[in-house]
Order: C-alpha cells, then sequence, then structure tokens
C-alpha cells in the first residue's frame, strides 16, 4: 500500500469508527500473535474510553500508524484526571508509548480465522488467552530447566 493510500485508509477508518460503525480489515503484522495473525481478518467497533478495561485490544493512532494491541494498565496523573493507557502487543516485549484516550478508535471485537469469525471480547475469550499465556510461561520455563 502506498502511503497516500495507508494515509487516507487510517483516515477513513477513523472517521467511520468515530461515527459509530465498525469497520472490518486485515491485520498486519506479527506483534498480536497468537491471538491475531498476520493477515487474518479483525472487526472493530467503536469504544467509548470509560468502557474499555483491562485486557481489551484497542486500535489507536500511532505515530507509525493505526496499532491494536492489548491494554495492560493505566497511568493516571498524581490528582487522578489525566489518563493514559499502557498498550503492548501479546508477542512483544517492550510496551507502546503511553496513549491518550482521545488517540483510541476502537475495541478490536473479532478475528476471522479458518473461514469462522471467533469473538474477542468476552470472558471465554479472554479466559483462552490467559491460558495461552500460562503454557507458553511453562514450556519456557522448563526450556530454562531441561536445555
Amino acid at each position: 500500500m502506498s502511503c497516500s493510500s495507508l494515509t487516507m485508509f487510517n483516515e477513513i477508518t477513523g472517521e467511520l469508527l468515530r461515527c459509530g460503525n465498525r469497520v472490518r480489515f486485515r491485520a498486519v503484522g506479527a506483534s498480536m500473535q497468537p491471538t491475531i495473525e498476520d493477515g487474518e481478518l479483525i472487526t472493530v467497533a467503536p469504544v467509548e474510553p470509560a468502557a474499555v478495561k483491562r485486557g481489551d485490544i484497542l486500535l489507536y493512532q500511532g505515530e507509525r500508524g493505526l496499532i491494536a494491541h492489548r491494554l495492560v494498565g493505566l497511568r493516571r496523573s498524581a490528582k487522578g484526571e489525566d489518563v493514559r493507557y499502557l498498550l503492548q502487543g501479546d508477542a512483544s516485549v517492550d510496551r507502546d508509548d503511553p496513549v491518550q484516550p482521545e488517540q483510541v478508535l476502537g475495541r478490536v471485537v473479532a478475528v476471522r480465522r479458518g473461514g469462522r469469525s471467533r469473538a474477542l471480547d468476552t470472558r471465554t475469550a479472554n479466559i483462552l488467552r490467559l491460558v495461552r499465556q500460562a503454557a507458553v510461561l511453562v514450556r519456557s520455563t522448563i526450556g530454562l530447566i531441561h536445555p
């Protein structure tokens, strides 16, 4: 995709979400594996800042364009008036730079894999994610014990 096409895509996607529409597009990159694989279709729904919760996958406008990463925490100012979202890709070691609520365009609610749409905004999906993360941790720990 050319730079002007990418800019146009970002602008149109942002405007559709701000107007209350859902959008579906192909994810690019591996930072959210295994939850979202490169090239899979994701569905993003508009979200109000007050409705976001830890574990949500948020689509936000960053310096590099649109990014969908998981909300791993919040940072509040001393008076609690200023909030920043702390996001990180599931396959990433480092967190993203703190994100302002105004940068958030929506929440990823589904991924299409193997011809089927799988909801990502349910309790079951969150439990499965935690089980997968625990399995990866156990495998890596076993690998450290038995090289």
